[in-house]
């Protein structure tokens, strides 16, 4: 069997797999591209302030972005992946593109879908056109970026300044098959512990995002 057709038949499997039935996220073979998207939406702390000490919502936005884009180019699965920077750049040289990938339809999704549900319009056709310009059927929406409070057992590691929590940056994202209008995963991924002060907290997480889906 030539690797080309291996790396079909592998896709061909993990595709087939209901969202709900799976524990981690899918993992693309060596050699799939697959468009990163940029992340949608993020949520402030309790106390008001927004992750990585941004001053507005979309720069924590920016800074994960950014985290990922570090992260992924590390990671020799990810070598021929289109990353956000990339996607907006391709966007903004095709005039007749009309979509946004900062801005999508991604509201539909924050909770888990039926493993039967297809992807909803207008999602489907702005997934679908991002794809195109690369030659794809494989994306990544973050949908999400929230920050939580750590577990007790991840807290043992040290205490904060003025004794706040230990906090850790959780996303959530969806891996789509936009050939099949399907999900293929849909989970949060949590990064390390880490104090509220520290500027790590986007970079933990971006790292384990890479170890989760680029091989």
């Amino acid at each position: 069997m030539t690797q080309r057709m291996t790396v079909v038949a592998v896709l061909l499997a993990i595709t087939a797999v209901p969202a709900a039935a799976q524990e981690s996220a899918v993992r693309f073979p060596f050699g799939t591209p697959v468009v990163i998207l940029p992340v949608q939406s993020v949520e402030p702390s309790p106390d008001g302030a927004w992750p990585a000490h941004a001053a507005t919502g979309e720069q924590a936005l920016r800074a994960m972005d950014a985290e990922l884009e570090f992260a992924l180019a590390d990671r020799r699965g990810a070598e021929n992946w289109a990353l956000p920077s990339a996607l907006r750049r391709r966007v903004d040289r095709n005039p007749i593109v009309d979509v946004n990938p900062d801005r999508l339809a991604y509201q539909g999704l924050i909770e888990r879908p039926e493993a039967r549900d297809q992807i909803y319009e207008p999602l489907h056709g702005e997934l679908r056109t991002l794809a195109a310009l690369f030659g794809t059927r494989f994306l990544m929406l973050p949908l999400r970026l929230r920050l939580a409070t750590a577990q007790a057992a991840e807290d043992a590691a040290g205490s904060c300044r003025d004794n706040a929590d230990r906090l850790r940056a959780e996303l959530l994202i969806v891996l789509i098959d936009i050939r099949r209008s399907a999900v293929m995963w849909h989970g949060s991924v949590p990064g390390g512990a880490g104090c509220p002060e520290s500027g790590a907290l986007l970079a933990s997480l971006a790292a384990v995002v890479a170890r989760e889906i680029a091989e």
